[in-house]
C-alpha cells in the first residue's frame, strides 16, 4: 500500500487510470432524470436511494431537448464530482423527461409476435402520434395481458442529443426509457393487480396528466388543463363518468409531497378505493422499478 501510495504521488495521472480501472471492475450506477429546469440524480447507497438535484438555466434544455450540450454535460459532471463521484467510475441509466416520448398500446396478434422497434417499424402503421417511425427510436414492452404491448417512442435526434451530453461530461450510458413507462412498471409491480380498473393521477412540475388502465394496460392518457384544485378534482371527475369503467377503480395519486393528502380530503369511497395520495413523486416511483431491475 505504501509503495502505491509513493507511485500515486509521483505519478498523479495514476489516479485517473486507477478510477478508470475502479469503473471497469466496480462500475457506480447512476439515475440521471433531466427536465427542462432540474436536474435530478439518484444512486444506490446500501438499501436506499440518495437524491441530489441542480437548478438549470433556462437556456440549457427546453421541451426534453438539450440545447447547450457542453454546458449541460459539464453541470452533470460537476454534480457528479460535488456527491463524490468521477465520471470514469459511474454508469448512467437515463430516464428521458416527460415531454420526449410518446406511447401507445397495442393489441390483438400482430403485438404479441413484435419483439423490436425494427419490427413495428416495417409493419408502418398509424400509431396516432406526431412522431415519424423511421427517424424515431422504439421500445416494444410485452404487458401482463398476453395480447397487447406498449411502444414507447422518441425522436432519434432528441435520443442522440442527451448521448451527445453524456458523451461530452465523459459519461458511459448503460440504459435509456423514460420516466413515465419507467414508474408504470414501478406502479404495476406496487399495485399488484389490486383493482381492476385503475386510475392514475400524475403530475409533474405543476402539470397533471391522467392514465386510465384496465386488465393491466393503460388504455387513455391525457394532459390536464386544470392544474389545482378545484378545477383538477371536477375535470378528472368528468373524465372517470366519460369512461364508464365496469366495477369501481382504485385510485393512485403520483404527485410531488406539496400535494400529499390532498386527494383523498375529498376523496369518496364510493368512486373506489383511494390506494396512493402522493405518497411519492414521479422520479420516486420510477426508483422502484429501477430497484426491482437490480435485484432482479
Amino acid at each position: 500500500m505504501a509503495v502505491l501510495t509513493e507511485l500515486r504521488d509521483r505519478y498523479p495521472v495514476l489516479d485517473g487510470w486507477l478510477m478508470q480501472v475502479q469503473g471497469l471492475l466496480d462500475p457506480r450506477r447512476v439515475l440521471l432524470a433531466p427536465d427542462d429546469e432540474v436536474l435530478h440524480l439518484a444512486w444506490c447507497s446500501q438499501d436506499s436511494w440518495e437524491m441530489a438535484k441542480v437548478e438549470l438555466p433556462p437556456d440549457l434544455c427546453s421541451s426534453g431537448q438539450p440545447l447547450n450540450r457542453d454546458a449541460l454535460g459539464e453541470t452533470i459532471a460537476d454534480l457528479l464530482l460535488e456527491r463524490g463521484m468521477s465520471p470514469p467510475q459511474v454508469e448512467v441509466e437515463l430516464l428521458l423527461p416527460l415531454a420526449s416520448c410518446q406511447w401507445r398500446l397495442l393489441e390483438g396478434a400482430a403485438s404479441v409476435a413484435l419483439s423490436c422497434g425494427a419490427e413495428l417499424r416495417a409493419l408502418q402503421p398509424d400509431l396516432g402520434w406526431s412522431l415519424a417511425l423511421p427517424d424515431s427510436y422504439l421500445d416494444v414492452l410485452p404487458q401482463a395481458r398476453g395480447d397487447s404491448a406498449l411502444v414507447v417512442g422518441t425522436e432519434r435526434l432528441l435520443l442522440q442529443a442527451w448521448i451527445s451530453t453524456l458523451e461530452e461530461a465523459d459519461l458511459r450510458l448503460c440504459r435509456v426509457e423514460w420516466l413515465l413507462s419507467a414508474a408504470w412498471r414501478g406502479l404495476c409491480a406496487a399495485h399488484a393487480g389490486a383493482d381492476e380498473p385503475l386510475i392514475w393521477l400524475v403530475e409533474q412540475s405543476g402539470r397533471w396528466r391522467l392514465v386510465l388502465s384496465r386488465n393491466g394496460c393503460p388504455e387513455v392518457d391525457l394532459n390536464l388543463q386544470a392544474s389545482d384544485y378545484p378545477a383538477l378534482r371536477e375535470e378528472v371527475l368528468e373524465l372517470f363518468e366519460a369512461w364508464c369503467p365496469e366495477g369501481l377503480p382504485g385510485w393512485w395519486i403520483t404527485a410531488g409531497p406539496q400535494w400529499q393528502g390532498r386527494w383523498a380530503a375529498e376523496h369518496d369511497p364510493r368512486q373506489g378505493p383511494l390506494r396512493s395520495d402522493a405518497e411519492m413523486s414521479l422520479l420516486e416511483l420510477a426508483l422502484t422499478a429501477s430497484r426491482g431491475d437490480r435485484d432482479a
